[in-house]
């Protein structure tokens, strides 16, 4: 039987050592100390014959006592009128489906060459090997084989004594794929990729390459010391994994070789590798010219730590901390939230804001000498149409409807007496006018004059009124003169804003000077319309409205709203709508909940006595602290730096919300302790980033850009893309940027919000100029999976870390030990 051509080839060569894509020999055609003479098969069975040292392939056929025929496979010698060999041992052969050949796990151990089924073979269940790949030793000896089978899958397995082979690698020595090759040409560069097959296809082109076994992320230091004093260049498959392995090994060389370049093949698909580019028309000149122009691998620096993340969306806010609120109030938030599913941000500014109007004016806090603060809040809640709003509005507003409406009541028989005896008096004094006048009668003028004295004195208090909706600048101060100086605006659509732009005034300038002087406590001058000048002592205004963002954009543009510090007064949140996930049907807010709500409300509604508070030593150390925090994020590059002129009221607002939280617990008496200020920070802390976001789309212009900006983080989110291009982006989304300068503003602004940052790239030789590469902040993936909330059930949303230093607990809702969210300065 006549021996294949790659055997005739190899049994000519003396001290040929097989490898697993042909073997290694000394050179015939000169004098060759070391193997140079690479012998492989092709994909039609023909003999590749390169002799390193540059000896034409006919000398060395020559040399052997060979024809060049010799090399050609079978079919080929016929087709050409030469002699037919009568067999080739290397022929692929089908398998047989019930006999244990090589091609089968169970076949033949001792076998080297492997067979490669086609798509129309059956393997009847058992994987067919379909590859082999020799790791040798310096000497050539066999340490270990990497199978390849088909089904795709790997396995290693080593030789054993007396034949046979073990199928575990354990203790087996590491050494990198065709090493006898590398050291046989010591002058050579090396070219490390990941695989075997990319090593053998190098082979093929006449580059000397290698790899580890295992693939992608086990290169070691062991695989490191054989590669020597010698220039590297490491080929990066085309993907996360790829990329990664790439500057591992890179990493391990640096210092050790001579040289190591990266090279990032251009115009590869996802996970395309140096096989890929091969098949597509690579040659072995252009990778060395690739190779040659790409620069040399530094280890990259330390990452500069990034920057807090600027929000510009709804979901990339936190959610409000319910578990700093007292229990009742807790409780009602949570179940409101749950019951209507809406963000539990809604119910717990709104209930706060109206749980502060029931003691404004009548609670100041007094933390140290010099500084009294009052306690009516400014709230405003942004969410879209559809949200419910207005059901979570009146709901939160019904225990103070309720009051006022039997205030009213009650109020109603003296107030129609005193209206009825001062008609009659305005009735006496007319007649005594007329009398006076017409007949000049002394005592009737006296008479007159002392009653309208009496009239002037007289005053006829109004129906008493806790909430105002809808009211004019105007309005709001005459009702504050009529209800003693206190009064609440809220509403469940924002229309107020209009008002205080001056929308309906006859000058049609802003008029918010009442609700200026009705945050702060100073005095107002109010003119009626048709009575005299009223002065309004420590006037407490509070305002509470929800309402859709569409309702404040461009606020920020009337000079006057920013630059009086009216928009700095409010506390914003602009949570992230439920819509499109929430539970039908859910269960509604039980009627314990509901009653012990409606009970805090009326007793601080229904309470009489004026109080001042003050905190506790511990308490005062916390809010002496927490000013110095709120001053460091004030500052230049500061959390606060771009919004000032609010944050230089938190400090205040974070008192106010203390001093509620603490009437909820305690009533109109005792001091302020430091859990009471920790609260009140945790909530003031959650506000941060909300009244970024809102005082932002307050000055928005009516461009997309947030459209936009959303649209590139959805895809940086569902494609879980931690690093990309320019051109990514605009591959992805040609309909949306139909030029790709189109999506320079966009990267700016994410680049600006700390989403995103450049990424210096390595040149990767000749051509076009590579796309500007972007890293993603990885705050923005952690946020994203620690952010999923369930609507579906009662639980709040986890709370997120806003201590100063030190801890911060999480809200559990139906458990009566709940932990409280600490802030420990």
């Amino acid at each position: 039987m006549k021996l294949s051509p790659i055997d005739l080839v190899l049994s000519k060569l003396s001290e040929a050592k097989q490898t697993s894509s042909g073997g290694m020999a000394r050179c015939p055609a000169h004098e060759d100390r070391s193997p140079s003479l690479s012998i492989s098969e092709g994909d039609d069975g023909r003999v590749l014959l390169h002799c390193h040292a540059g000896c034409k392939t006919e000398d060395v056929v020559s040399a052997i006592g060979l024809k060049m025929a010799d090399l050609m496979p079978p079919e080929r010698s016929k087709r050409k009128g030469k002699v037919q060999p009568a067999s080739n041992s290397r022929r692929k052969k089908k398998p047989q489906s019930k006999s244990k050949t090589d091609s089968t796990v169970d076949g033949d151990r001792n076998s080297k060459n492997t067979s490669k089924p086609t798509a129309k073979q059956k393997t009847n269940g058992k994987r067919q090997i379909v590859a082999t790949y020799d790791y040798c030793d310096e000497e050539g000896n066999l340490q270990f084989q990497v199978i390849r089978f088909e089904p795709k899958g790997f396995r290693q397995r080593r030789p054993k004594e007396g034949g046979g082979w073990d199928w575990s690698v354990k203790g087996v020595r590491v050494v990198p794929y065709r090493l006898p090759e590398l050291l046989a040409e010591p002058q050579r560069p090396i070219f490390v990729v990941e695989g075997e097959k990319d090593a053998d296809n190098l082979a093929k082109i006449d580059i000397l390459a290698t790899c580890n076994a295992g693939g992608a992320g086990k290169w070691t230091a062991e695989h490191a010391k054989f590669i020597g004093d010698r220039q590297v260049i490491v080929i990066a498959d085309n993907d996360e994994p790829g990329r990664k392995h790439a500057e591992d090994v890179a990493r391990s060389l640096a210092g050790r070789a001579a040289g190591v370049r990266l090279l990032n093949l251009t115009g590869l698909g996802e996970k395309g590798d140096i096989s890929d580019w091969i098949e597509a028309g690579g040659t072995k000149e252009q990778l060395r010219e690739l190779a040659e122009s790409s620069e040399e691998w530094q280890p990259p620096s330390k990452p500069e730590e990034w920057e807090k993340i600027k929000p510009f969306d709804h979901s990339d806010l936190p959610p409000f901390p319910t578990g700093v609120l007292p229990d009742d109030l807790r409780e009602w938030v949570e179940a409101e939230s749950h019951a209507t599913q809406t963000p539990p941000d809604l119910a717990a500014l709104l209930s706060l804001a109206v749980l502060s109007s029931t003691i404004a004016r009548r609670v100041t806090v007094e933390p140290r000498t010099g500084w009294k603060e009052p306690v009516n809040l400014f709230v405003a809640c942004l969410l879209g149409s559809g949200n419910r709003k207005s059901a979570v509005f009146n709901d939160a507003i019904g225990p103070l409807r309720e009051v006022e409406s039997e205030q009213i009541l009650a109020a109603g028989p003296d107030i129609a007496r005193l209206e009825s005896t001062r008609r009659q008096d305005e009735s006496r004094l007319k007649k005594l006018e007329k009398t006076a006048a017409t007949k000049h009668d002394n005592d009737s003028r006296c008479k007159a004059l002392d009653l309208a004295a009496e009239l002037d004195a007289q005053t006829v208090p109004a129906p008493p009124r806790l909430i105002v909706d809808d009211a004019t600048s105007e309005k709001l101060g005459m009702m504050l003169a009529e209800q003693n100086g206190r009064i609440a605006s809220m509403s469940p659509e924002g229309g107020e804003f209009d008002l205080m732009a001056g929308l309906y005034a006859k000058s049609g300038l802003p008029q918010f000077g009442v609700y200026l002087m009705g945050h702060s406590g100073d005095d107002l001058i109010t003119d009626r319309v048709t009575r005299k000048t009223v002065r309004v002592e420590r006037p407490a205004l509070t305002c509470a409205y929800a309402m859709q963002p569409q309702v404040i954009e461009g606020l920020a543009e009337n000079p006057a709203f920013r630059g009086r510090g009216l928009l700095a007064r409010f506390l914003y949140a602009a949570p992230e709508s439920w819509v499109g996930e929430r539970k039908i049907a859910p269960t509604p807010v039980s009627e314990s909940v509901k009653m012990a709500y409606r009970w805090l409300v009326r007793k601080l509604a229904l309470a009489e006595e004026e109080f001042t508070l003050q905190l506790t030593s511990d308490a005062d150390k916390v809010l002496f602290y927490w000013e110095g925090h709120v001053e460091e994020m004030l500052g230049d590059g500061g959390d606060m730096e771009l919004t000032r002129d609010w944050g230089a009221k938190l400090a205040g607002a974070t008192l106010r919300m203390a001093a509620v939280i603490h009437c909820v617990k305690h009533g109109l008496k005792g001091r302020i302790d430091a859990e009471t200020i920790q609260s009140a920070i945790k909530i003031a802390m959650y506000l941060i980033p909300h009244a970024e976001f809102v005082l932002d789309l307050m000055a928005a212009d009516e461009t997309d850009m947030y459209g936009d900006l959303k649209y590139v983080m959805k895809w940086i989110k569902r494609h879980d893309k931690r690093e990309f291009t320019k051109r990514d982006v605009h591959q992805h989304g040609k309909r949306k940027f139909k030029k790709a300068e189109d999506i320079n503003p966009v990267l700016a602004e994410l680049e600006k919000r700390n989403y995103i940052r450049g990424k210096p790239q390595q040149t990767q030789g000749k051509g076009r100029r590579p796309s500007p590469a972007y890293e993603v902040n990885p705050a923005f993936f952690e946020s994203e999976s620690t952010k999923k909330r369930s609507q579906n059930s009662q639980k709040p949303a986890d709370e997120q870390d806003t201590s100063i230093s030190g801890n911060n607990g999480s809200a559990s809702e139906k458990s009566e030990n709940t932990e409280r969210d600490q802030v420990t300065i």
